[in-house]
């Protein structure tokens, strides 16, 4: 089996709700924004038996304001919704998947970890979290599903998000996060780079704005205040 073929699989393992693949737990201990931090992981689940570089990058870099509602978009087994709650334990995490799998092991991180009273939420943000508002939101986003599947979650980011609100994104710039930055701009008012090490770029895409048309070519777009770019 080649490997395009097998990170095909692993995409749809980790995006699924039941991933097909046998449970195999494997424990990981490390060290995040100076805390020790133990955790389980499982095959069917992003970086199994590893702390990924981008999200460990992400998990230093990101900042929460004070009492701010905080969302894990696509939390995995909960490494940024863990670090956020306890680097802030005065904020509101709230973290969601897809992934039944995935939804599991963060409940059980936070506990082990003592975050707090975080919320896991399993399903598609989209429904169960119609409605609901943050101050912000922090995602390692599944470029292996495609751009589309990337734009659709960045698109419903900036409206889940009030309107001083900011996402905290990871992606390898291998992966287009130069372009992505370009398409941001559709969504956010301001997009910056703020950190880059190791072939991922942090990128902050800060007061949500309505876009007219398709990211990625000259548009007008309206937010707060009738913005026009």
């Amino acid at each position: 089996m080649s490997g395009a073929n097998n990170q095909g699989q692993q995409a749809q393992h980790y995006f699924t709700r039941e991933p097909a693949v046998p449970s195999e737990p494997r424990e990981i201990h490390v060290r995040v924004r100076g805390m020790f931090l133990s955790l389980k992981t499982d095959r069917g689940v992003f970086s199994h038996g590893r702390l990924d570089s981008g999200t460990r990058l992400l998990a230093e870099t990101m900042q929460v304001p004070a009492g701010a509602r905080v969302l894990d978009l696509g939390c995995g087994y909960g490494v940024l919704g863990i670090v956020a709650a306890k680097a802030w334990p005065d904020c509101k995490v709230t973290m969601v998947d897809v992934n039944a799998r995935a939804c599991a092991l963060a409940g059980e991180n936070a506990s082990r970890n003592d975050a707090g009273a975080v919320e896991i939420i399993c399903g598609d943000a989209r429904e169960t979290l119609k409605g609901r508002q943050f101050d912000v939101i922090v995602t390692n986003p599944p470029c292996r599903s495609g751009r589309d599947a990337v734009l659709g979650l960045f698109e419903w980011a900036a409206s889940a998000l009030v309107e001083d609100g900011a996402l905290w994104a990871v992606i390898q710039t291998k992966k287009g996060a130069r372009r992505y930055v370009r398409d941001l701009q559709c969504w956010f008012s301001s997009v910056e780079t703020v950190r880059m090490w190791g072939g991922y770029r942090i990128i902050r895409a800060a007061r949500p704005r309505h876009c007219d048309k398709e990211p990625d070519g000259h548009e007008t777009v309206k937010g707060h205040g009738g913005i026009t770019a």
